[in-house]
């Protein structure tokens, strides 16, 4: 018994290690796309050697030299451009999308009732009773216009008893007379 404890202990504080450490997951969410900004970068170098007497200008450019001058530079200099509004607005929805995948991912493992509540409102939304009342009613009321029928036979060829049942059940909701 004891050795059990002492091995959940052990795989605990691997997990804790391994997850408080310096190359931690949250630093590598990002979905933007910083690394695909072009850069500009200039290198120069500049080396002078006299050996002899040196005159100089008034700009401070070497003009002659009479003996062993020495000089040498290097420089580098990096600049990054700045990003587009389309590239922020582009930055903005890859973040969205990467973080609602990740949101996804929780909500399967933490809540699976709630993903699946989701999932049936949108069915329902495109399939459900209310779409295809909608669809008839207004087919129904195109052909009253079209034809010049009375609307309520053209509603009675048109809607079955679920359909009416529903529009009854919102009427009574909304009370609607």
């Amino acid at each position: 018994m004891k050795k059990r404890i002492w091995i959940k202990n052990m795989v605990l504080m691997l997990l804790i290690c391994f997850t408080l450490t310096g190359c931690s997951l949250l630093p590598r969410l990002t979905f933007d796309n910083k690394g695909t900004v072009p850069t500009s970068v200039d290198k120069s170098k500049v080396k002078e050697v006299c050996k002899g007497k040196a005159e100089w200008d008034i700009q401070g450019q070497l003009i002659s030299c009479s003996s062993g001058y020495y000089k040498y530079a290097e420089g580098y200099l990096k600049v990054e451009r700045k990003t587009t509004i389309v590239e922020k607005i582009k930055n903005f929805f890859n973040g969205l999308m990467g973080m609602s995948f990740w949101i996804i991912v929780a909500l399967l493992f933490l809540c699976p009732s709630l993903l699946g509540l989701i999932g049936g409102r949108l069915i329902e939304g495109t399939f459900g009773v209310a779409t295809t009342v909608g669809k008839r009613l207004i087919k129904a009321i195109q052909k009253t216009r079209k034809s010049g029928k009375d609307l309520n036979t053209s509603l009675d060829a048109e809607l079955d008893v679920k359909d009416k049942q529903y529009i009854k059940k919102i009427k009574d909701k909304n009370e609607i007379k």
